[in-house]
């Protein structure tokens, strides 16, 4: 990664997270699309890194545990808990347009 494409990733990393605490603790309306597109981010980098990998032919890895302790390991949690909240994000979303849907009717 450039040093450009650093500076941008930390100042896109703090204000997505900022903005996403600030709307979170605040009540916002809009905090589940944020954490909606935030975990949508995440997966996309998620999946950008395992093609990345799958195409190099996993050359990093030295051993079977290494594979399985690290990349799969400890990269889950990357996949598992932006899914988890995207998931919870989704549904008040949708909940959220029901509402207004029977309030038009």
């Amino acid at each position: 990664m450039g040093r450009e494409e650093g500076f941008t990733h930390w100042i896109d990393l703090s204000a997505s997270v900022n903005i996403n605490i600030y709307a979170i603790a605040s009540g916002k309306s809009y905090s589940h699309i944020l954490q909606f597109t935030v975990c949508l981010g995440q997966l996309y980098g998620c999946l950008v890194y395992f093609i990345t990998a799958y195409l190099d032919g996993f050359n990093f890895w030295t051993s079977p545990f290494y594979f399985w302790a690290y990349f799969i390991g400890a990269n889950s949690s990357w996949v598992v808990i932006p899914t988890m909240i995207a998931i919870r994000s989704w549904k008040k979303i949708c909940a959220a347009f029901q509402v207004e849907k029977v309030k038009t009717k």
